[in-house]
């Protein structure tokens, strides 16, 4: 039998394996499969599903079995990265240019050929949910060791740890070589395993990193490539540099063409130039002050500079792309001492600007990623709403201009940018420039439109913060999506069912139709948690920015209100400590119908914005987690109750979906909802156990 310190030690270090293995897979999968960044919540859920299903199945594996299985997650993963390493896989549905996804529009560039189709991401999603599993029922059992809230803080002690050692690996860009080897301490040291067999999971753990290391020497969209190459994995993607006679000077990310640095003189024979000419031909004063958002490398910098301007600041979110054009574009803009280089969410900086520009230019800010595995939204989804086009505006000096310029690829987009900018400026901007699907779009002195452009297509929505979806034609969520949400709703249910009846078979003292009350509870919690960490997400990105840091601060602030919620029920004994919770839950979570968080925007101070959104934010957070841990703390069967709450985590996912429809904020009307099913099944639960308690004296 297992020490309770030792078996506290090594939840600490399975709660650490599990976050880790997570994040690193997140991040692994999405740099490895192209357009995969698009969807990493397919590895989330994968993860939900298979950490579920192994609580909840770990009664089926003998304690002299557990160890060994634990061991063969390192096999599993090893082999997940042995099918990317000789596969090249595509998301299903995406061209070489674009991918139109009921309706949502998704930009790539994206070799033609690809391997595999859709079987190969069932096969990449059971190895993910194979891995967690396995680790996830030698956690099981160690949760029966200790009372059901000192298992769960610990495990969380340990997620904390596994997102900090994450986090310091971002911030030194440590590449995917680096994350597989770390996981073999955690493996070897809380694998349970006798004498030398314990030390098992090197092996495949090392061949896994040789791997990556072997995928990050060659071009992952030409790998006979024989030009100069450097591979970077930013805190928020694989990053590839390339330099050869036929390629010069060309950035991936995450295998797809994402930008080129260009010399002066093509640069001014290109759009680039487009706004300064327009501004002569005005014989207005060139621009002396200029804030460029989504800096990139430097093209825009550089033709900023070439044209007198007097200061530049340049806003780039990816550290490794602004060094790239630090150390290698052919005009070394960031060298010039009139330039600042601003490592940030452009969307914070609007926030934070306190003076004003001649000239503001949203230049190709495409992202090939989420901000979180949590939410649908990209890194530059909250540049393009109204309220930040509107902010942008406000930032312009006297006779200044705002341009916006991409390869939009539908003519539906176009329009809605028109419409969006007329919105939050009251002017229509001109179309500068247009070549095929490109176009400049300038709104500002002298570059009104003085009617309305030929609009084609009625009541195309505007995206707003509340619903920051610039790529999504209509409101609602795609057909596709709808599909894919049901067909994974009833896998998962059917999947609980089947549970159900295969664990009352082996232990039927814990299964009964009371007990069932309460698996539906921790569902629900499980559902309406997820929401709730998702809305916290994307309420700090638009008030805080996108960055990875920020994200990742807000993991950490969420898993510090579980732990204060694991204190607080400790000392809560009394009946009313759930109903209480529960009407200040609801309370918190509805208040922002009221006063959406969009509005601290408006707080100058940033402490007083911080703590006002804290408070706002983190406050249902705490009571939800306050109701799990009261219900959680007293239970025979913890471990199968924490297997059901992850499947209903998986579900939430699911749901997330409905904020392509009704926006974010609507998002506490469904946790509110879930939320009082769950208080009506508690309530269920007790009064059926006191039935039963009267009916046995």
């Amino acid at each position: 039998m297992v020490s309770s310190r030792r078996a506290a030690w090594t939840l600490f270090l399975l709660g650490f394996l599990t976050l880790f293995v997570e994040l690193v897979l997140i991040r692994y999968l999405a740099g490895s499969v192209w357009n995969l960044g698009y969807f990493p919540n397919f590895v989330l859920i994968a993860v939900f599903v298979g950490t579920g299903v192994g609580f909840i199945c770990h009664p089926f594996i003998s304690e002299d079995r557990s160890p060994w299985l634990f061991q063969a997650a390192s096999f599993a993963v090893m082999a997940l990265v042995l099918v990317l390493t000789f596969k090249r896989p595509i998301v299903p549905g995406f061209g070489s240019w674009e991918a139109s996804i009921g309706g949502e529009l998704y930009f790539t560039a994206t070799p033609a050929e690809s391997a595999g189709g859709m079987w190969l991401f069932v096969v990449v999603f059971l190895m993910v949910v194979v891995s967690s599993g396995l680790i996830a029922q030698r956690t099981a059992k160690l949760f029966r060791v200790l009372s059901p809230l000192h298992a769960y803080t610990m495990d969380i002690v340990g997620s904390l740890a596994g997102i900090v050692a994450f986090m310091l690996l971002s911030w030194l860009h440590a590449p995917p070589a680096i994350w597989f080897s770390i996981l073999a301490v955690p493996f070897v040291v809380a694998s349970g395993a006798r004498s030398y067999w314990r030390w098992l999971p090197v092996a495949p753990l090392v061949i896994a990193a040789a791997l990556t290391m072997r995928q990050d020497g060659e071009l992952m969209s030409n790998p006979r490539y024989e030009g100069e190459l450097e591979v970077a994995w930013s805190p928020y993607q694989k990053v590839e540099y390339v330099d050869s006679m036929k390629v010069p000077h060309l950035i991936f990310v995450n295998g797809i063409a994402h930008q080129t640095m260009y010399p002066i003189s093509a640069l001014q024979k290109a759009f680039y130039q487009v706004p300064w000419d327009l501004r002569a031909k005005a014989n207005l004063p060139p621009y002396k002050t200029v804030l460029i958002i989504g800096a990139g490398s430097g093209n825009d910098v550089a033709i900023a500079l070439a044209n007198g301007a007097e200061h530049v600041d340049a806003v780039e979110i990816d550290p490794v792309i602004a060094r790239l054009g630090a150390e290698h574009h052919p005009a070394r803009p960031y060298d010039d001492p009139r330039v600042s280089v601003l490592i940030d969410d452009a969307r914070s900086v609007l926030t934070g600007a306190e003076h004003n520009y001649d000239l503001i230019i949203f230049a190709l800010t495409d992202s090939l990623v989420k901000v979180s595995s949590l939410s649908q939204l990209r890194l530059e989804n909250y540049l393009f709403t109204e309220e930040s086009v509107h902010r942008a505006w406000n930032l312009l000096a006297d006779r200044g201009d705002l341009v916006l310029y991409n390869y939009y690829r539908r003519p539906w987009l176009v329009e809605k940018f028109d419409r969006m900018i007329y919105a939050a400026t009251d002017h229509y901007p001109i179309d500068a420039y247009q070549r095929n699907d490109f176009h400049v779009l300038m709104v500002g002195s002298l570059h009104y439109a003085d009617v309305a452009p030929k609009l084609y297509y009625e009541d195309l929505p505007i995206p707003t913060d509340d619903w920051p979806f610039p790529y999504l034609e209509w409101r609602g969520i795609p057909s596709l999506y709808i599909g894919a949400m049901v067909g994974l709703a009833i896998v998962v249910a059917l999947l609980m069912i089947a549970l159900e009846l295969a664990t009352r078979r082996k232990a039927a003292e814990h299964h009964s139709t009371r007990v069932l009350l309460l698996k539906l509870a921790f569902v629900g919690m499980g559902i309406a948690f997820l929401l709730l960490e998702t809305k916290s997400i994307v309420q700090f990105s638009l008030l805080f920015g996108t960055t990875w840091l920020n994200t990742s601060l807000v993991f950490i602030a969420v898993l510090v209100m579980v732990l204060a919620a694991n204190w607080a029920a400790r000392a809560l004994r009394t009946t009313w400590a759930i109903p209480a919770a529960y009407v200040l839950l609801v309370g918190s979570c509805l208040v922002t119908l009221v006063y959406p968080l969009g509005n601290l925007l408006a707080v100058q101070s940033g402490l007083v914005r911080f703590i006002i959104a804290s408070l706002m934010t983190f406050s249902p957070i705490f009571f939800a987690n306050l109701i799990f841990s009261i219900s959680f703390r007293d239970q025979t069967i913890p471990e199968q109750l924490f297997g059901w709450n992850l499947l209903g985590a998986t579900i939430g996912g699911v749901i997330e979906y409905v904020s392509m429809a009704a926006g974010y904020n609507f998002l506490a009307v469904i946790v509110a909802c879930c939320y009082t099913i769950v208080f009506a099944l508690l309530l269920l639960y007790k009064r059926t156990g006191a039935k039963a308690a009267a009916a046995t004296t």
